[in-house]
């Protein structure tokens, strides 16, 4: 069993029957073939029926002549046909490519089209926001559950047609699937651009399961998650549990009333929580039995209130940084008495340096962007999709460039300090500050557009989560009501890109080179001044799809 100094060490780089999700599954369905492995709300798999469904998803792909390689795109929330999509995806050769369930307009055009998909599984509530879009590439759409409401231009076939049921084999492919070939297409934040799709080898998502689930970790163990398959979260916890012969927990999604009941329901002894749920589960009723909970360990990301959840619900927590693109550098031990460290590395593997913008070593105790590289090769990203510059950027000089500014204290502990990439995190969702101006200024009265992250005014500490501001400069002679211009962006957007807070001004400070200042706006934050959508009554809430 791994120990928390060398979880993560890579003795060699993995084989096939080590890492890839086919060989994976083949392996535990011949050895703990009858033991549970996913548990969703409505029925529970066991090792040999996920590798079951797998086989003849995939068979169902290659009869529609999906090729090793080639992305598949899946549009849906976390139920039975997502995972079995996934796995049967991988089975057939191919890169499971999910897509935010939030995904409309252009964001979802970009998305489409940066993967390429001739193939689309989609929710059958969700496709109606393909009608009028650009997809040359597009040509079958797979529908689960309800029947769309929407005709559209391409083929489609029900879910179950897809399925190949005369055999339960696992597919035959020409040629085996490879450690270092993409297992997955996972969109990230753009910055400076659209957002990008990172390629990520089978071999990253090892080193990723092993960083990012505690050493001990196995078989017994059952781990909750109710972060999206979209998010390297979602699908990395899944794969950690099927390598080490545990269970996962796919609740759906994240209810803070019932969090608690699920956890002891389904007997889950590890979770993964964001900033934000800490605040919903610590602001609902206090009761006696709190701490009367199966759950053995919590990740935490970024930290908030440690000692107050851990004492109150009697669970040991931990962090560390880590990306997309990049399993976890850097790891916390249980309980943390800080609240700004992400660990220490914890990987011998990993080299980990804080650098200033020449990439040369800042001085002890200054802040520095990490950058990072690995002993091995193909286990921390394969590159962006068809973004050839983007990857030499994050790749200059044989390290990766995480975009983020760290420092090192006096007892070693490395700190998390803030942002050097134009991104904004919501809810546990990058957002392309690129992407909101973009479609702020498709309205005919915006002339410039700013948008920045401000601390969400409505958590007592707010330094995890943040919520989109926009600051606009109107065209000449022209006025915005910030509650229409909302309301043009809801249909157009994410719900969670969707700005919060709106402010028109006369003119953006900017640069002698005519950037903008945006360090001065974000100074500035909320103003007097500001329109704010909530207080507006404007609230977006999830959508629910059976």
């Amino acid at each position: 069993m791994a120990t928390p100094e060398n979880a993560g060490v890579l003795e060699h780089f993995p084989s096939r029957e080590e890492c890839v999700i086919a060989d994976l599954l083949e392996r535990q369905a011949s050895t703990r073939g009858e033991e549970t492995f996913v548990v969703f709300p409505a029925e529970t798999w066991t090792f040999a029926e996920a590798a079951q469904r797998a086989w003849q998803l995939g068979a169902g792909l290659i009869r529609e002549n999906v090729a090793p390689g080639e992305p598949v795109c899946v549009w849906s929330p976390t139920r039975p046909e997502l995972i079995q999509s996934w796995f049967g995806i991988n089975a057939a050769g191919a890169v499971y490519t999910p897509l935010n369930l939030a995904a409309r307009g252009s964001f979802l055009e970009h998305a489409l089209n940066l993967a390429g998909a001739r193939v689309l599984i989609a929710h059958g509530g969700l496709v109606d926001r393909l009608v009028g879009l650009e997809l040359p590439r597009l040509e079958v759409v797979v529908t689960i559950g309800e029947t769309p409401a929407t005709d559209l231009p391409w083929r489609v076939i029900d879910f179950a047609a897809l399925l190949e049921t005369r055999g339960s084999a696992r597919p035959m492919l020409a040629c085996p699937t490879e450690p270092w070939d993409n297992f997955a297409i996972v969109y990230t934040s753009g910055t400076t651009g659209p957002s990008k799709g990172v390629q990520l080898s089978y071999a990253s998502h090892r080193l990723y399961a092993d960083s990012l689930v505690w050493p001990d970790i196995g078989p017994g163990d059952r781990f909750m998650i109710s972060v999206p398959m979209s998010h390297v979260a979602g699908t990395s916890l899944t794969y950690a549990m099927l390598q080490r012969g545990g269970a996962v927990v796919l609740p759906g999604t994240f209810e803070a009333k019932s969090f608690w009941d699920e956890v002891r329901r389904y007997r889950a002894t590890a979770t993964f929580i964001i900033h934000g749920m800490v605040s919903f589960l610590l602001g609902q009723p206090a009761g006696e039995n709190d701490a009367e909970n199966p759950l053995r360990y919590v990740y935490m990301g970024p930290l908030t209130q440690v000692e107050t959840f851990a004492r109150r619900f009697g669970v040991r927590i931990y962090t560390g940084f880590g990306m997309t693109e990049l399993p976890l550098a850097l790891r916390s031990g249980l309980n943390p008495t800080s609240e700004t460290t992400v660990g220490r590395p914890f990987n011998p593997d990993y080299e980990c340096r804080l650098v200033d913008e020449h990439d040369l070593p800042v001085p002890d105790g200054t802040p520095g962007e990490l950058i990072v590289r690995h002993r091995h090769p193909w286990v921390i990203n394969s590159g962006y999709k068809d973004m050839p510059e983007a990857t030499a950027r994050a790749w200059r000089n044989g390290w990766f460039h995480t975009g983020d500014q760290l420092l090192v204290d006096p007892a070693g502990e490395w700190m998390y300090v803030d942002r050097t990439k134009d991104a904004i995190r919501r809810r546990g969702e990058n957002i392309s500050s690129y992407e909101v101006e973009a479609e702020v200024l498709s309205h005919d009265a915006v002339d410039q557009v700013a948008a920045i992250a401000v601390p969400n005014p409505d958590l007592e500490d707010s330094a995890g989560d943040q919520e989109v501001m926009v600051v606009i400069v109107p065209v000449a002679g022209r006025t915005i009501d910030p509650l229409e211009l909302v309301e043009y962006l809801i249909p157009r957007m994410p719900r969670h890109m969707v700005p919060r807070f709106v402010e028109i001004v006369d003119e953006l400070p900017r640069t002698p080179s005519f950037k903008i200042k945006k360090e001065e706006l974000r100074a500035a934050g909320v103003t007097p001044d500001t329109w704010d959508r909530e207080r507006a009554g404007v609230r977006l809430r999830r959508e629910r799809l059976s």
